[in-house]
């Protein structure tokens, strides 16, 4: 009689684990919304009932896979007094563990994971540094009120059931979990080989979202020729279905009382070292710091005058242009001096230029073979920034400034220019954040621990001194700057933040 009683509970025990997991699920479901609204939402009907099919399933993959690791072995020891406390604080664990990730991944754009633990205290603390102080306070009692609930559900399911397994067996909840599970993962092997975007498109969605792909299983398989399907995929980075979403900014200027230039060298026969020290020593009230931007001359114009991502250039004439506003609005003209052709198509959109001012934003490029160039460039105005262009994606270049500084970073990029116009020379005030993607290099400066930025082919990310090249095919190369040897690439979470940063103004059309 004792024994049948023990079985009895232990039966009773394994059937209770189950479906407190399965009601869990409910609740990771619903936190599963955050997620979301992070991303664009699918447009096509396809895309919208994957998400939801997949959602369920994976909901419940999760919740039972928890269970299995984490509850199971505890209910094998036949303990109900030990087993519900503790399941109750598992599930509370997990749920809270779940709302954070859903905060990291709508501000940062990836997941917390084991591979990053030494990257989730700094981000978590990016995340919450415009919270109050008592923010973190706050989530431990969530987690202390979602603990205590779980604890009245572990008990209240224990009591009752059998009449709980009957309400969800009618309700026939556990096929339809499974169903979704299969559907979701069939559906995916579909995408993968159609190249559906609104359904591929949501594969890190979700956190331990690592869907079966069906160029892994099919190319081992020999059934499916990769080299066919790399051919397929291979797109140049097209934002013709984006649209750059920048709002009208309001702000107000000061008048200058000097002029600003700002001039990008080039040279084949100098060294940007070469080019540094010689400006120096014309004129000691330089400044100089490493400058990084792995671009074109080019891409590297835009960027520096527009304040925006290399790719954005076709957009460019459809934004709203802050630094003409700006220009207008303090009686300041500007000038562009010996840009390249390819350049002018953005430029001459600038309203500012065709007016006659006391003062001037002057941007020129020149390319230099001889010192005695340099002097005529480092001596136009009290205030100017020259940027020493590298000759190779992997070596730095240098920014030299000119002005009342404090310090200068450590290192720069061309998104600097533009806030340093704003804020440094004509003391703009934003009646909110304009999304800038740099520094004012006048103010106390912040140190990168990470920069972006992009052509039409790749995307780049500098971290601890290190450069990771992404082509259209999500192939990386990663090389120690200037010395170019191999190195080991930023964890995902660096680029993923980086990437978020890069398209940050980009919705779909």
């Amino acid at each position: 009689m004792f024994l049948n009683n023990q079985n009895q509970q232990r039966s009773h025990l394994y059937s209770w684990g189950n479906w407190f997991s399965l009601t869990n699920m409910l609740v990771g479901l619903f936190l599963f919304t955050i997620y979301w609204f992070a991303d664009p939402m699918p447009q096509s009907i396809i895309g919208k009932l994957y998400m939801l099919m997949y959602s369920i399933g994976h909901a419940g993959f999760l919740f039972f896979l928890g269970y299995l690791i984490f509850v199971f072995p505890i209910t094998a020891l036949n303990k109900p007094n030990i087993a519900k406390p503790w399941a109750s604080f598992v599930a509370a664990l997990g749920i809270t563990f779940l709302f954070i990730d859903a905060l990291i991944y709508s501000a940062y754009g990836y997941h917390l994971n084991f591979l990053s633990l030494d990257y989730i205290q700094n981000d978590f603390q990016l995340l919450t540094q415009s919270l109050p102080t008592g923010f973190k306070v706050a989530i431990f009692l969530v987690f202390i009120a979602v603990f205590a609930v779980e604890l009245v559900l572990a008990n209240a399911l224990w009591r009752n059931l059998d009449k709980y397994r009957q309400i969800l067996l009618k309700i026939k909840l556990l096929p339809v979990v499974v169903t979704c599970f299969v559907i979701g993962h069939i559906a995916h092997i579909w995408a993968d080989l159609s190249l559906y975007k609104p359904i591929t498109r949501q594969d890190n969605q979700l956190p331990l979202s690592h869907p079966m792909t069906a160029k892994t299983m099919l190319s081992q398989s020999g059934l499916f020729d990769i080299d066919e399907y790399q051919t397929k995929k291979q797109l140049t980075f097209d934002l013709s279905s984006y649209k750059v979403d920048i709002p009208n900014f309001q702000f107000s200027c000061f008048s200058p009382t000097t002029n600003f230039t700002v001039t990008l060298l080039e040279s084949e026969k100098l060294t940007v070292e070469e080019i540094s020290q010689y400006i120096q020593q014309l004129d000691t009230g330089f400044a100089a710091s490493q400058h990084w931007s792995p671009l074109t001359s080019q891409d590297s114009l835009f960027e520096i005058i527009s304040g925006m991502p290399a790719i954005y250039q076709d957009q460019f004439n459809q934004m709203p242009n802050v630094l003409d506003s700006a220009l207008l609005s303090t009686g300041v003209n500007s000038q562009f001096i010996n840009l390249p052709s390819d350049t002018r198509k953005w430029s001459s959109n600038f309203e500012s230029a065709n007016r006659v001012s006391s003062f001037t934003a002057q941007f020129s490029y020149y390319k230099v073979n001889k010192e005695s160039e340099l002097a005529a460039i480092a001596s136009k105005a009290k205030q100017q920034i020259i940027i020493v262009q590298a000759g190779e994606s992997h070596e730095y270049g240098a920014m030299l400034v000119k002005g009342e500084l404090v310090q200068l970073p450590t290192i720069t990029s061309n998104f600097d220019v533009l806030p340093t116009l704003l804020e440094g020379w004509l003391g703009c005030s934003f009646q909110q954040s304009y999304g800038k993607f740099g520094q004012n290099v006048f103010s106390v400066p912040r140190q990168n621990n990470w920069l972006v930025s992009a052509d039409n082919e790749h995307i780049y990310v500098w971290h601890q001194d290190v450069l990771t090249k992404i082509d259209s095919d999500a192939n990386m190369q990663s090389v120690q700057m200037v010395s170019q040897q191999i190195a080991q690439p930023p964890v995902n979470a660096t680029l993923a933040r980086a990437i978020q940063f890069l398209k940050r103004n980009l919705v779909e059309k």
